[in-house]
């Protein structure tokens, strides 16, 4: 597990990759790691522009939201940090982002076949109803999407993410967004899709773990 330092340093350089590559918007958007301590997380703060955080925008929370360290408003999000924390054991990093391709695949209700092999290692991904954003309702449904999956995508919202470490995490969300991305250009090229063949799966799903 990363240091305090080592996490608040690391949530600021995926916070400036994530609002770079347009996963993060002005103000929408989140990123936690779990704290030295095990129980608290470092988050960052609601309502300042994602383009210029530092470490001493970020703030230590306790699962009921209340501060540790930092004197800015945690992001109203915390309550779904703290349960997909739960819901992965060994998970130390979070992201939730506002990645529009993603977004719009879920908000259309569409699904990851098997056209590469990102897509393979998504196929677990949940998307879930919309639910009222900061409220127990939808970390509830994000614990729930991430028994089964280190991703989810929330529809007409986001999506988030988890991983062993916060880069773990970062790199599934950009992957999330990625093959999103991909999905749309193969539905305007349209024509006959070649998917990767069912042995291609089999054997692929044995080594999908890296992230």
């Amino acid at each position: 597990m990363a240091s305090d330092r080592e996490a608040r340093q690391q949530i600021v350089q995926i916070v400036n990759e994530l609002y770079r590559d347009g996963h993060l918007t002005s103000t929408g958007g989140n990123v936690s790691s779990l704290s030295g301590d095990g129980e608290t997380i470092w988050i960052t703060p609601s309502g300042l522009f994602k383009g210029a955080l530092d470490e001493n925008s970020l703030v230590r929370i306790r699962a009921d939201g209340s501060s540790v360290e930092g004197s800015n408003k945690p992001s109203i999000e915390f309550r779904m940090h703290f349960r997909a924390y739960e819901a992965r054991p060994g998970s130390t990093g979070a992201v939730h982002t506002h990645s529009p391709i993603a977004t719009a695949f879920g908000i259309c209700n569409q699904t990851f076949e098997p056209i590469n092999t990102d897509a393979v290692a998504l196929a677990d991904t949940v998307t879930l109803p919309w639910l009222m954003p900061g409220s127990s309702e939808l970390a509830d449904a994000v614990f729930d999407a991430l028994q089964t999956s280190r991703g989810a995508i929330l529809q007409n919202h986001g999506l988030i993410a988890v991983g062993d470490d916060l880069r773990k995490a970062a790199t599934r969300a950009s992957m999330i967004e990625e093959t999103a991305k991909l999905t749309l250009y193969v539905k305007q090229f349209g024509g006959t899709v070649s998917l990767v063949p069912e042995a291609g799966i089999e054997r692929l799903a044995s080594i999908t773990d890296f992230i």
